[in-house]
């Protein structure tokens, strides 16, 4: 396991975004929140693909780290042990790649393997950014510059948070760290 501070910190980071009942745990419950944001923000019902894909991945995230804790609660420090454990699984069913895979899949409403801009500020705005943070985070996602995120630059985004030296990672909003 990875003893990086700086990528421990940031699981620290995940782990206050997501404990949103502030019970110092988290549990499938605060994952089922995000999960619920995202479909409200996009007005989804819950039995669409897209609402299913999200839930899905997030559920196998879940899953791991519970497997990971030992079904033990968790607590900051056992979730960012759980979180190490998930996201440096390098088996072809990598848990923590697969929410950001579904996420971006969410984000591609118009389903042309492109996240525009415009995409992009509705699934932040969900998330509770600020739009001027949401548009600083995309051109940062953005490495091309071409004015779309394309699923590689996200995907690449989203394992930079989980690996990087930048605790300023703009990934982090592929787990819904705002």
């Amino acid at each position: 396991m990875s003893t990086n501070p700086q990528i421990a910190a940031r699981f620290g980071d995940l782990f206050d975004a997501l404990d949103t009942d502030g019970d110092k745990t988290v549990t499938w419950a605060d994952y089922q929140r995000l999960v619920d944001r995202y479909l409200s923000g996009y007005g989804l019902a819950a039995s669409e693909p897209r609402a299913q894909a999200v839930r899905e991945a997030y559920e196998s995230l879940w899953q791991k780290l519970a497997q990971a804790s030992q079904d033990e609660p968790l607590d900051r420090d056992r979730f960012v042990a759980a979180m190490h454990s998930a996201a440096e699984d390098r088996s072809r069913s990598n848990a923590a790649e697969a929410v950001a895979e579904a996420v971006f899949d969410l984000l591609d409403e118009a389903r042309d393997g492109r996240i525009s801009q415009e995409e992009f500020l509705v699934y932040t705005n969900a998330l509770g950014a600020r739009e001027e943070d949401a548009r600083k985070r995309f051109s940062h996602v953005d490495t091309d510059g071409d004015g779309y995120i394309s699923r590689e630059e996200f995907v690449l985004s989203a394992r930079q948070f989980l690996f990087g030296d930048d605790l300023d990672s703009p990934g982090g909003f592929v787990f819904g760290v705002v």
